[in-house]
């Protein structure tokens, strides 16, 4: 039997304050190119998440080849790759709602003093991120990083006594210029 050295159980978020699971900036920031690095001052902490953390999501469609004559499949093509997170802030913050209506990083500024900002939803407007999701386990840190990403589902709000209104998307990551749609950093201490 193998050691548990690897098993990777998200115990905490990044940042100072250890809730810092999603960031966001404007595409084009400066990329993280490991694990552990601190994000450049572009990206913005978009808050506590729920406890369903970041769900990371794969799709793939594929299309068999038979040869006439036989049933055995010679080959099978994969015709459509998706790499999607789905993600609910539990904060009503700047970050989340620009994410959550589809505007700019730091186009919403609560207002000094009091705190008030408005956002609108109506006709779509296409919005691009970049994405970054931390998650550590002691010493052990994996971050998921997204040159582009896009708000392409919001989820349904729900006001009410008895729970947090949570603000949920999913947002779909597309490839950079090199093809690559996630990069993932890894840093599992007792394997070094």
């Amino acid at each position: 039997m193998g050691n548990n050295a690897n098993i990777f159980t998200f115990t905490q978020a990044a940042g100072a304050d250890g809730t810092g699971l999603a960031w966001f900036a404007a595409t084009g920031s400066t990329a993280p190119t490991d694990a552990t690095t601190a994000l450049a001052a572009a990206w913005k902490n978009a808050g506590m998440i729920t406890d369903n953390g970041v769900v990371q999501k794969f799709s793939e469609s594929s299309k068999t080849i038979k040869a006439a004559g036989s049933t055995a499949i010679q080959r099978t093509l994969v015709t459509d790759d998706s790499f999607t997170f789905d993600i609910e802030f539990l904060e009503n913050g700047p970050v989340a709602k620009a994410v959550f209506a589809r505007k700019p990083i730091g186009s919403i500024s609560p207002g000094v003093g009091t705190g008030a900002f408005s956002v609108t939803y109506g006709l779509y407007t296409r919005q691009l991120y970049a994405g970054a999701f931390d998650m550590l386990d002691g010493s052990n840190h994996v971050r998921l990083y997204c040159p582009t990403v896009e708000t392409t589902t919001r989820k349904d709000i729900t006001y009410n006594n008895a729970n947090p209104a949570t603000f949920g998307v999913t947002v779909t990551a597309y490839p950079d210029s090199t093809g690559v749609a996630v990069y993932e950093y890894n840093v599992m201490a007792a394997l070094g």
